[in-house]
Parts: C-alpha cells; sequence; structure tokens
C-alpha cells in the first residue's frame, strides 16, 4: 500500500494535490507560555534574554514546515517514525525508514 500511494503520488496530479492540501490543512501554530513566579530575586533582563533566547531555538526549528512534512508522510506512508536530535540552535528530526520500523502496542 505504501508502495502504491508513494507511485500514484508522483504520477497524479489530483493525489498530490488531495494529499499536500490535507497535509497542511492544519495551521501547526504555536505559542511559549512563560511561567513567572513570584520572587523578588528574578532579573527582568535574564528572562527576557532567556525567553527570547527560546522563542529564538524554536523559531529556527521550523516547526510548521517540519510538521507539514511529518503530516504528508503520515499520509502518504500510514506511519512516520522518526528520531528527535536536539542540536544547540535548533531541533530536527531525523526521518526513519517505515519498512524497517515496527509500533509494538500492548493493552
Amino acid at each position: 500500500m505504501r508502495e502504491i500511494s508513494n507511485s500514484f503520488y508522483n504520477i497524479s496530479g489530483i493525489y498530490q494535490r488531495a494529499c499536500d492540501y490535507y497535509a497542511n490543512l492544519y495551521r501547526y501554530d504555536w505559542y511559549v507560555v512563560p511561567e513567572i513566579y513570584d520572587d523578588e530575586k528574578l532579573n527582568e533582563e535574564k528572562i527576557i534574554a532567556d525567553f527570547i533566547s527560546r522563542l529564538t531555538y524554536l523559531d529556527n526549528s521550523h516547526i510548521k514546515k517540519m510538521c507539514g512534512e511529518i503530516a504528508l508522510k503520515v499520509i502518504l506512508n500510514g506511519c512516520y517514525y522518526g528520531y528527535v536530535v536536539d542540536e544547540s540552535k535548533s531541533l530536527s528530526i531525523q526521518e526513519l525508514p517505515p519498512n524497517y520500523c515496527r509500533s509494538k502496542y500492548s493493552i
């Protein structure tokens, strides 16, 4: 089924547009909520600098683009396997081949 879906995605423009549409239907917006504690010893400049560094880290990760690509892989393959790589300036996900991975659930 995966091979058929991927081949049909490359052949049929209608199927390709439908898959791309459904993969990017959700906006994948995100926001950061800071936690501020009631402590008189907090340095406001340090808090703002730390908040800006976290926002920069998330901006460099390109979350919207990454989530759209993952959603497309889920639509085409029926699953997605990846390994989170935490780098110093961003977050990335190393895609793993679905033919060599498995999900095991136990109830």
